[in-house]
């Protein structure tokens, strides 16, 4: 299907209904028609095919929304379906309720009469499902209770229900108490330079070949924003509990940068030997001995050792410069230096990837035993190259087999999911999940998942988070993505975040 029109007396329709649409119909165009009108399916002229959506208010007595009826129109057929508000659901804002029902019943209408096979997370869209789970745990509900909203309010498949259930009920010691919103905040930083760009990659990231001559006026820049946010925040007494640094490829940078920039965090922020401080090592090539031993004498308490695959092949294929071998190395010397916390990323659905290769990558990681796996499922975003240049990639059910299989691995060594979130245009509308071995969960990632804490982003493209927990909304700016122009715009930047902290606290 190349387009859907909505002919709705709510012009927003159309926009809630999109990311949904696209999970049964990837690429295709959502559009709202100008106006309520019956519409045809077909326009003349038109070449791709198109499909319109009719949606009817039902009203109660009081005249808000008591429920929907949708009518889709599509290769000559009609399809209706009805779905209403039933009075004894939990407490949920007027809009929020509008817009679930009328995505349930349009959910409801393709799984149902269409026949398309469901996807696991009914109808929901967004990044944070957990979050979901942890606004009905505030209302006094049990696990079994949040487990059947989310089954019957959602349209999540039974085990995702109590996959998510589970999840939340693991994070709720971590989530920040309002009185401390305005007193605890963690902070990420990034380095977005790369030794080259693997090809699934779609974050933010500088090849070192191309802008490598900017890297030190970069650390520079970011020092000061660092410091002088850093001096306003100890003025305030604000306490930092996590600091993630990230990338692109953090230890791309030498020995001498990687030490000074750990000095400026340690000197510049409330909390050093008490925060948890995590260092995304990534890819193996870029973590000789030297740079181990920096990150351990500045207090680093979790490092990321990224292998995504065990296999040399797809390790080739995707563009990463480094063996299976290489990995294992690098992990015997952090492991030998006494890093409290090792992670391991890993990508499902990488192009040639098979059961049995992803058998063999779970083995040779399980046996490592890292306190940390998390399972990354493929998502191709418009920077990546695979995007430019498409390759074959599992199907939505042989990617269902392959997320299933790691899981179930990992559950079976040992491994507890302890935070989870999704990404648009993702594997098999799968979802990315942190394990853990032991009992070591990323508090970072929790905090970052959950948005019940402030997050300051510090260098290029990094986003900063202020929760407001009475409104239940969170207010994201963002540095600019382009290098020239964040360190072209740095005073500004910093004021902007300054003044923000200030009107927050």
């Amino acid at each position: 299907m190349g387009k859907l029109v909505v002919y709705s007396e709510c012009d927003s329709d159309a926009r809630v209904l999109a990311d949904l649409w696209r999970v049964y119909f990837p690429g295709a165009r959502v559009e709202q028609a100008p106006g309520v009108q019956t519409g045809e399916t077909q326009t003349e002229g038109e070449q791709e095919e198109t499909a319109s959506l009719h949606i009817q208010r039902n009203r109660a007595v009081n005249k808000t929304t008591a429920g929907f009826t949708v009518t889709l129109k599509y290769q000559g057929g009609s399809y209706t379906e009805t779905e209403g508000f039933y009075p004894d659901r939990r407490y949920e804002k007027a809009v929020n309720r509008e817009r679930r029902m009328l995505r349930l019943a349009v959910h409801k209408l393709l799984t149902g009469q269409l026949r398309l096979f469901p996807s696991p997370w009914g109808i929901l869209t967004g990044v944070r499902p957990t979050k979901v789970a942890q606004r009905l745990f505030e209302q006094g509900m049990s696990e079994q209770e949040i487990s059947r909203y989310l089954l019957q309010d959602y349209g999540l498949a039974e085990k995702k229900a109590d996959f998510v259930t589970k999840i939340a009920v693991r994070e709720r010691p971590y989530l920040m108490a309002r009185e401390d919103l305005r007193k605890v905040v963690s902070l990420y930083v990034h380095i977005p330079f790369c030794p080259t760009r693997c090809r699934y990659c779609s974050f933010p990231s500088f090849s070192l070949k191309r802008w490598g001559y900017l890297l030190e006026d970069y650390l520079s820049a970011l020092g000061q924003e660092m410091q002088k946010v850093g001096a306003y925040m100890k003025e305030k007494g604000l306490h930092v509990q996590t600091v993630y640094i990230g990338g692109g490829t953090p230890t791309v940078l030498s020995a001498q940068q990687l030490g000074r920039l750990l000095g400026t965090i340690e000197t510049s922020f409330t909390g050093f030997g008490s925060w948890e401080l995590t260092v995304e090592g990534g890819r193996p090539d870029t973590l000789e001995r030297e740079k181990l031993q920096i990150l351990k004498r500045h207090g680093v308490t979790r490092l990321s050792v990224n292998p995504q695959t065990m296999s040399d092949k797809t390790l080739q294929r995707v563009g990463r410069e480094h063996t299976a071998e290489d990995i294992l190395t690098v992990y015997k010397a952090a492991r030998a230096m006494g890093f409290a916390v090792i992670n391991m990323d890993l990508i499902i659905g990488l192009p040639g990837e098979n059961r049995e290769i992803l058998s063999a990558t779970l083995e040779k990681i399980i046996r490592l035993q890292p306190e940390n796996i998390t399972l990354h499922a493929l998502a191709l975003k418009r920077a990546s190259s695979y995007r430019q240049d498409p390759v074959a990639l599992p199907g939505p059910q042989k990617g269902r087999e392959l997320m299933e299989l790691a899981q179930t691995t990992l559950e079976r060594a040992g491994y507890l999911p302890y935070y989870l979130y999704r990404q648009k245009e993702i594997l098999a509308h799968g979802e990315n999940v942190g394990y853990t071995l032991f009992w070591h969960p990323c508090i970072y990632n929790i905090q970052m998942i959950e948005e019940r804490q402030v997050i300051l982003g510090f260098g290029v493209g990094a986003g900063s988070k202020f929760p407001d927990p009475v409104n239940e909304t969170v207010e994201n700016i963002y540095n600019p993505r382009d290098l020239p122009l964040y360190l072209a715009r740095l005073a500004k930047i910093i004021q902007r975040k300054v003044d923000k902290l200030e009107r927050f606290i």
